[in-house]
């Protein structure tokens, strides 16, 4: 269900188009975004009735569709809501999401999936017996190496105290040194 009618819509669309501004009409109608409105309004300017209707089903873009609008919003130096308009995505805010994780992550940003991951198959016990033996190979040779760090974590913690005592005896004697002056 959506948040805002159709019939909605049109009385706020109305309003606008006989002059009311886009800020008293979200007073008037307890609006929270101008933004809102005049989104409303373009999309009813551009697509008519049509525009205004919002799909039922959330439709699922490709990494290749999400780059191609991108794109075109680059090269035509087009606005998120004229973007929208063009490709026929219901909101101009997911454009600004792709183009944000676009920004940050890159074409991988793109390719994040929402919703919990399809269940997977039941295991293979040959597989799974395979799969323990490699893993006890690989921690046999893991205790090896934690061995050897722990051992190294040692020797540098014994050689950290000795830093630190050998620092405390020679500050000790330039303040011994200093007493003496005096």
């Amino acid at each position: 269900m959506t948040k805002y009618s159709l019939d909605f819509k049109m009385k706020v669309i109305h309003g606008y188009l006989a002059g009311m501004g886009s800020t008293s009409l979200c007073h008037k109608f307890h609006i929270p975004s101008k933004r809102s409105v005049l989104n409303w309004v373009h999309r009813y300017q551009v697509k008519g009735f049509a525009g205004l209707k919002n799909c039922d089903k959330w439709p699922k873009y490709t990494c290749d569709f999400k780059l191609d609008v991108l794109k075109w919003m680059k090269e035509n130096h087009s606005t998120l809501e004229s973007t929208a308009l063009h490709f026929k995505i219901s909101s101009p805010s997911t454009i600004y999401q792709w183009d944000r994780r676009f920004e940050t992550v890159g074409v991988d940003g793109l390719k994040i999936k929402r919703g919990r991951p399809p269940m997977g198959k039941k295991k293979n016990p040959d597989r799974t017996a395979k799969k323990n033996d490699k893993l006890k190979i690989a921690s046999q040779s893991d205790q090896e190496r934690l061995k050897d760090l722990e051992k190294e974590n040692k020797l540098l913690r014994i050689e950290n105290e000795y830093l630190k005592k050998l620092d405390a005896l020679v500050r000790q004697r330039e303040q011994h040194e200093r007493n003496k002056r005096k």
